[in-house]
């Protein structure tokens, strides 16, 4: 199996499959209604519905570095797109976008060839390859702090009752 084979069956396995590490990023929001997705702990800047579009964003950036048409980066703006509509079929909407995003990334990278693993994308330090680890890890660390959001608004409801 290639590299890139493996780089996107990573890809996969951490948002949607089976992880080694515990619940994917899927599976982390397979229990959150949109009422518990926007809500923001007063220990959280972000709510889940916050991370559920960041990631979004960040999957849809990596897929253009890898296209060749990412726009430039502003730190703290790029990947953190704002919440409007906060119903629960725009919550299934996000869920779903987060689904294609990876996806279409998973397909992109699947369409590679190993030797642009050593290359730079534009606007990026580093090579492909730590582009790519990196956007699986960015993922795994939000699918972590998905599940303690989670877990601390359970907790403080059923402190409430």
């Amino acid at each position: 199996m290639s590299e890139i084979a493996r780089i996107a069956r990573l890809l996969q396995q951490t948002f949607e499959g089976k992880p080694y590490y515990g619940p994917s990023v899927l599976g982390t929001l397979e229990c959150v209604a949109a009422d518990t997705a926007i809500e923001r702990p007063c220990s959280s800047p972000h709510s889940i519905w916050d991370i559920a579009v960041h990631l979004t964003a960040e999957l849809v950036y990596a897929r253009a570095l890898i296209e060749g048409t990412a726009e430039p980066w502003v730190e703290g703006e790029t990947t953190w797109p704002a919440v409007s509509d906060t119903s629960e079929a725009a919550w299934q909407e996000t869920i779903q976008e987060l689904k294609r995003a990876n996806r279409a990334l998973v397909w992109a990278v699947k369409r590679l060839d190993n030797a642009i693993l050593d290359q730079e994308p534009v606007g990026v330090r580093g090579p492909f390859y730590l582009t790519l680890h990196g956007t699986m890890q960015h993922s795994i660390y939000h699918a972590g702090q998905i599940s303690l959001l989670a877990r601390q608004m359970t907790l403080a409801e059923s402190k409430a009752i």
